[in-house]
């Protein structure tokens, strides 16, 4: 493997440089450089405002970052030789004001290699270096040589350990691991600690779980059964006692006794190993630094990215407080801690959960339009997310900042969802509606055979189509309408245009209808050019009657009738011309008394005074038909001849028909002027 694509010191600088640049209440300005000097790695955070930044809050995500870059990828290559045999390496992480001379504030904790769990917290234990090492040469600019001073005046200035203070620590930690080790050192070795006692196990509790000797009882033999429980030879020689000369046998009871103190201070190894239980209790300072500087992070609008890397946070604070055992004296201080931070972190948490349902719920909206049941899932995933967040205390650190908007946030979405359910039902409705409709309107259709058959299959079609056009885009439905709406839109244009059609006919036809009436009674009264232009009004109305339409065959009837009615109107308006013409003849011929004249249905009627009736059917009867004589005078026979006379005249000259009625009103007879006679036969009309 390169250099290059190895995890080096460049990697994890930037690798913190991007982790502390996502991080609230941390400057965009913050750069990180790492360096390894006197077998500890070293950490530089410069910003020009490092004076206003806060310490423990950048201290603790600068913690937890390289903690995790370490859990991830291991230590750098540049770094590979530290640790190797089990020691917790030791980190320093320097805040420095980007023209200070100085650095402000120091933070130092220890990282220890696992094989599986990954990196463990242990007791801020006080190694043996300076508190300010310059960097690795060759990383000259990271560290100037202005940058450190002496020893006294970093602990001064920074607030580390002092020297004594150190020295105090590491003797205390020799001591820890020479216990660990496995050796048990007798009383008054060179090697032991004289405040290591049963007393002291006392103050930790410990006494009454392991029920442990004191360590200054044991004889040599036991230390020979312990030396030999632990594998470890004895310095001197043997005695010699010739070729058989051998070690004394071990009785079984001090083999027994030697398990014995084995297990019971392998148990208070096991005890003694536990975090916090000796010694000063970092864990509770980082834990305390990471889980408060999350909560301030959650009190200023974060966004959801925040939430998620506080959460991770506050999980990361409970995971340093849990390793804390019982008989630990830092424990209550622990389970105070991780009731709150646990608690808090238990809600963000399921505000991460809430988080997660409600980007699923957002990414199922897109790309519509969906099926209505699809809407309905959604619009449950978002009451399902609005429920988790109502269950978050409004006392929360996350209510107000960003619980309370994300729910209004969220039931405007839920209304939204439900919304669009609501629409995709109406234009699911109005699709069905309308299809229906226009079934039901193709029905009509077929059979309509009057206009309001076809005005009710219009509405039918023109309805369906409206339907359509109600249902709006982006729903399921509407590419259905997309393609009915041209078939619909084409049938409802064809029933307008038979509509249409069939409404011309029918005004054709009732107009036509109208003017026969006129003229019918324009004949009652006589008014034959009335009459006649009332009969052509009315053929021509029946003539526009459309073929095909449901009034071609009764306008067809109604011509066979119009048109000889128009035929006898022209006739008798010639007639009636005709006789205006000889009106003054009759009247001579008449005279007062003697007849009254007049024309009616066509022929000019004359109503002779009595006795004259009678010698004027005599005289016209053939005398082989005539039944007797009747009484008249002279006169009277000759007026009636003149009469009959002019009425033959009048009758050739003026072509009209001559009817003569006694006074009575019986038919007598009748000039035919194409007979040039009389006719005693009525003519029926």
């Amino acid at each position: 493997m390169s250099l290059a694509s190895a995890f080096t010191l460049s990697r994890l600088s930037a690798d913190l440089t991007y982790d502390l640049s996502k991080a609230p209440e941390v400057p965009q300005e913050m750069s990180v450089q790492c360096a390894v000097s006197r077998g500890k790695m070293m950490v530089l955070l410069e910003s020009p405002y490092a004076e206003t930044v806060p310490e423990s809050y950048v201290f603790a995500q600068v913690e937890s970052s390289i903690r995790h870059r370490l859990e991830i990828d291991g230590l750098p290559v540049e770094a590979e030789h530290l640790g190797t045999n089990g020691e917790p390496i030791a980190i320093k992480v320097y805040l420095k004001q980007q023209s200070a001379a100085k650095p402000s504030a120091v933070h130092r904790f220890n990282w220890l290699l696992q094989d599986s769990s990954g990196p463990s917290l242990l007791e801020d234990e006080q190694l043996d270096d300076q508190l300010y090492e310059p960097l690795l040469t060759q990383q000259p600019e990271l560290a100037p040589s202005s940058l450190f001073g002496a020893i006294e005046e970093e602990d001064e200035a920074t607030g580390d350990l002092s020297e004594d203070e150190f020295i105090s620590g590491e003797e205390f930690l020799s001591h820890e691991e020479f216990l660990f080790s496995g050796e048990l050192p007798l009383s008054g070795e060179s090697g032991a600690n004289p405040q290591f006692d049963s007393q002291e196990l006392d103050s930790q509790g410990l006494d009454a779980q392991f029920d442990l000797p004191t360590v200054d009882q044991a004889t040599a033999d036991d230390q020979l059964d312990l030396d030999g429980l632990y594998g470890e030879a004895s310095t001197e020689a043997a005695p010699q006692a010739g070729v058989g000369t051998h070690r004394p046998a071990v009785s079984p009871g001090l083999a027994a006794l030697g398990l014995g103190v084995a297990v019971v201070f392998g148990s208070l190894g096991y005890g003694l190993s536990r975090p916090c239980v000796m010694g000063q209790c970092d864990r509770i300072q980082q834990a305390q630094a990471l889980g408060d500087a999350a909560l301030i992070a959650l009190q200023d609008q974060p966004s959801p990215q925040t939430v998620v890397d506080m959460g991770q946070q506050l999980n990361t604070a409970v995971d340093t407080l849990k390793p804390i055992p019982p008989w630990s004296r830092h424990r209550t201080r622990a389970q105070e801690l991780l009731a709150d931070y646990q608690g808090e972190a238990d809600l963000l948490n399921a505000v991460v959960a809430a988080q997660e349902n409600a980007m699923v719920a957002a990414n199922e909206s897109q790309n519509p339009p969906h099926p209505i049941a699809h809407w309905e899932k959604i619009a449950g995933r978002w009451q399902e997310t609005i429920s988790q967040l109502e269950e978050i205390p409004a006392g929360s650190p996350i209510h107000g900042a960003f619980v309370a908007p994300k729910l209004q946030e969220y039931r405007g979405n839920l209304a939204a969802i439900q919304k669009r359910v609501v629409a995709e039902q109406n234009a699911e409705e109005n699709l069905n509606q309308a299809q229906l409709t226009a079934s039901l309107a193709k029905d009509q259709a077929e059979v309509a055979n009057t206009l309001s058959a076809w005005k009710t299959a219009l509405t039918s079609w023109d309805q369906a189509v409206k339907q359509l056009n109600q249902i709006p885009s982006g729903t399921m439905a509407y590419g259905e309408t997309r393609k009915l709406l041209p078939k619909f839109e084409t049938e409802l244009s064809d029933v307008r245009t038979r509509y249409q059609r069939e409404q011309a006919a029918d005004q054709f036809y009732n107009e036509a209808v109208r003017h026969a009436a006129t003229a019918r009674q324009y004949e009652s009264e006589e008014q034959w050019t009335l009459a006649m232009l009332s009969w052509r009004d009315a053929i021509t109305q029946i003539k526009g009657v459309p073929d095909g339409s449901s009034r071609s065959t009764d306008g067809q009837n109604l011509l066979k009738t119009y048109e000889p009615a128009l035929a006898t109107a022209q006739e008798n308006l010639r007639l009636a011309i005709r006789f205006r013409k000889a009106e003054e003849n009759f009247s001579r011929i008449c005279k007062p008394t003697f007849c009254q004249f007049g024309l009616k249905g066509g022929s000019v009627q004359l109503l002779l005074a009595k006795d004259y009736d009678a010698l004027t059917d005599f005289s016209i009867t053939d005398p082989n038909n005539r039944a007797s004589s009747v009484p008249a005078s002279d006169q009277m026979i000759v007026e009636v001849n003149q009469l009959l006379q002019e009425v033959i005249n009048i009758g050739k000259r003026t072509q009209l028909p001559i009817e003569l009625y006694a006074s009575d009103g019986g038919f007598i007879a009748r000039f035919s002027p194409e007979l040039e006679g009389y006719v005693k036969t009525v003519v029926v009309r």
